[in-house]
């Protein structure tokens, strides 16, 4: 095999396969790159047991030149490294056990590894994927991960570090793709629209979705599901990522809870006073007291032994029912309200203050679910 790169599409090429490689994995050949180069193509796979990912350039000898076909795979880290040292194309040879990779007199030789030792990795491309807006995908995606948990625990339950996607057909007769994420203190939801009905009830973990929409993605892309893995295709690229076994989230119960109070307020101006109100922060002390009364809001921020912050608004407005003073982790209140649009967002209680929810007046199918702190 011997073909010439440039050096800042190799790079850029590198990067991104990498992202879907573990360099810590047990298996060897899994941290590396598989490359392999015809005539039309050169192709670099990189896979982990969880996720994987495919890159396709086009042989257009300007960019890429090809002078003999073949296949290799490279360490993916010490790849990274060597790529840096060159300037403007990078050549690489195997010869024998041996692969140089060279530009001028700067030149690395590495040992040989056989590609016939990587695996064979599915790609399983469907013709007619489903196609949705990347952007909007990739928002979604972050918003409702601020409602899973960020611990590594092995006791915390699997479902609390996942998100559940499910087919909805909605009331006024569309399609969309329900997102769910929940620590079983707070719960996110949200709807991606799309233009057919699918068969979709799925659990994937939060940080590994949010790799399959990657920064040079188009605005459009293609989206598929299998009995194990989601896809996206775009531009001679595919990236998948494996399924989790565990029961998607049910919140048919909890979307229909009566809300006996509602008040209104801009959302800026919700995040501005709850940052008045402190004066110090840790893991620790995250409880504040939230006061909701006619055209007023009042926190109050106590740390024992410390002190105390308070602050109000003159902001609110009660739409239905009464005031009320009621405790609430502030992170978890600024978190969904800052994933929200700008503008006014609703504030809805039930009758009992054990279910908040929250939502952007701009956009009602973005919804936030926040369980209030007890008081004893």
């Amino acid at each position: 095999m011997k073909f010439q790169i440039s050096k800042n599409k190799i790079e850029h090429l590198v990067e991104f396969i990498s992202n879907y490689i573990d360099s810590s994995d047990t298996y060897p050949t899994f941290r590396c790159i598989n490359f392999s180069i015809d005539n039309e193509y050169l192709t670099l796979v990189g896979a982990s047991s969880i996720m994987g990912a495919k890159k396709r350039v086009k042989v257009d000898e300007t960019s890429v030149k090809v002078t003999r076909e073949g296949s290799v795979l490279i360490n993916a880290n010490i790849l990274k490294n060597i790529i840096k040292k060159f300037d403007k194309f990078v050549t690489f040879e195997t010869k024998g056990n041996l692969i140089d990779i060279y530009e001028g007199t700067t030149k690395f030789t590495l040992t040989k590894i056989d590609a016939s030792e990587y695996p064979q990795i599915s790609f399983d491309e469907p013709e007619n994927p489903l196609q949705i807006n990347s952007k909007e995908f990739e928002k979604i995606v972050s918003d409702v991960s601020i409602s899973t948990t960020q611990t590594s625990d092995k006791l915390i339950s699997v479902i609390y570090k996942c998100i559940n996607l499910h087919y909805l057909h909605t009331e006024d007769n569309k399609h969309a793709i329900r997102f769910v994420a929940t620590d079983s203190y707070r719960l996110s939801t949200q709807l991606l629209f799309i233009d057919q009905p699918i068969d979709l009830n799925i659990v994937i973990d939060a940080k590994n979705l949010k790799k399959i929409i990657t920064k040079d993605a188009p605005e459009n892309v293609g989206i598929y599901f299998t009995k194990s893995r989601i896809g996206i295709i775009y531009e001679d690229t595919t990236v998948w990522v494996v399924l989790n076994k565990a029961e998607p989230i049910q919140i048919q119960g909890l979307l229909q809870t009566k809300f006996s109070r509602h008040y209104q307020i801009d959302r800026d101006e919700l995040i501005r006073t709850i940052n008045k109100a402190l004066f110090y922060t840790n893991e620790k002390d995250k409880k504040m007291a939230f006061n909701f009364s006619e055209n007023e809001l009042n926190l109050n921020y106590e740390i024992p032994e410390l002190g105390t912050g308070t602050s109000n608004t003159n902001g609110l407005k009660i739409v239905k029912g009464y005031g009320l003073e009621i405790d609430f982790n502030y992170n978890y209140v600024k978190e969904a309200a800052s994933v929200l649009n700008p503008g006014l967002i609703n504030i809805f209680i039930s009758e009992n203050a054990d279910k908040v929810l929250i939502s952007s007046e701009s956009d009602k199918n973005h919804i936030q679910f926040i369980t209030p702190l007890r008081r004893y």
